[in-house]
């Protein structure tokens, strides 16, 4: 998987209401989408979605870090919007492979689904495409070398 440079310092009480305000403004107009907090002060945890839950956990990595490559840059707005795409994708019947290489084929597919969503900016769109193509160039590597 792309090793990601992103934040690892759990987030503030400020930095959560932050994101639950960029929350909202993503979910506006879709189905309640619901953002559980419960872990996002803890240092190294992670933003995710939960098939199981059908919730989006926000974690310490929402914010970037100081990589260069294109999932470590992602702002929090996103890394929000690429974890929110996933719960629309999910709720459309979308099953994410969990293995490699294909989990790569996923998640280039999300940031390519969260690149279309109306409340980021293009830099954020930006992003997003080239995290999913970064991810696509991993999962051709890792095909060609198992030839």
């Amino acid at each position: 998987m792309l090793e990601s440079k992103r934040n690892q310092i759990g987030l503030t009480p400020r930095q959560i209401e932050i994101c639950l305000q960029a929350w909202e403004l993503l979910c506006e107009g879709k189905k309640n989408r619901k953002l559980v907090i419960s872990k996002a002060t803890q240092h190294g945890s992670c933003t995710r979605f939960s098939e199981n839950d059908n919730v989006v956990y926000l974690g310490a990595n929402v914010y970037p870090n100081n990589g260069v490559d294109a999932n470590s840059r992602m702002s929090m707005i996103a890394c929000l919007a690429h974890e929110l795409a996933h719960a629309d994708r999910f709720e459309l019947e979308f099953r994410r492979p969990i293995d490699l290489p294909d989990i790569l084929i996923d998640e280039a597919e999300t940031s390519l689904h969260a690149s279309f969503m109306a409340k980021i900016t293009t830099k954020d769109r930006e992003d997003l495409i080239e995290d999913a193509r970064d991810r696509l160039i991993q999962w051709l590597a890792i095909i060609r070398d198992k030839e």
